[in-house]
């Protein structure tokens, strides 16, 4: 199964500029774990939950701070034509649950998430 075949992962996208309260905030109401970081239309980075509590943990105003200063920047990314079995290979060795897929352009398309993988496998062993 290819990375094209998962159900697509919704990824929000914001800025390099957009402040830690208002990421959080966007990820509150879309029910999201993580957000990309777009500039002029080519991913720079994510942010996930984990990077969100380093931050507040660090002390950093959320009102103040923006999403570069915490965003995993340049994040390993797939994309639609990886095969569903080394993606999950690929987050075990980097330690990460979410992989943003992108075009062969570069830009973010969708995203793949431990929760999609589990949700896979779980329905390749029901049969």
């Amino acid at each position: 199964m290819k990375v094209r075949d998962l159900p697509p992962g919704q990824l929000l996208s914001v800025g390099p500029e957009t402040s830690v309260a208002e990421v959080a905030r966007r990820m509150r109401t879309g029910d999201l774990d993580c957000v990309a970081v777009m500039s002029e239309d080519r991913l720079v980075g994510i942010i996930t939950e984990r990077d969100l509590v380093r931050a507040i943990a660090d002390g950093l105003d959320p009102q103040q701070a923006r999403s570069d200063l915490v965003m995993t920047a340049d994040p390993a990314t797939v994309d639609a034509d990886e095969e569903v079995a080394m993606v999950a290979v690929k987050m075990m060795r980097l330690g990460v649950r979410h992989l943003p897929v992108v075009n062969k352009s570069g830009k973010a398309i969708g995203l793949v998430s431990a929760r999609n993988l589990v949700a896979v496998l779980e329905q390749g062993s029901d049969g």
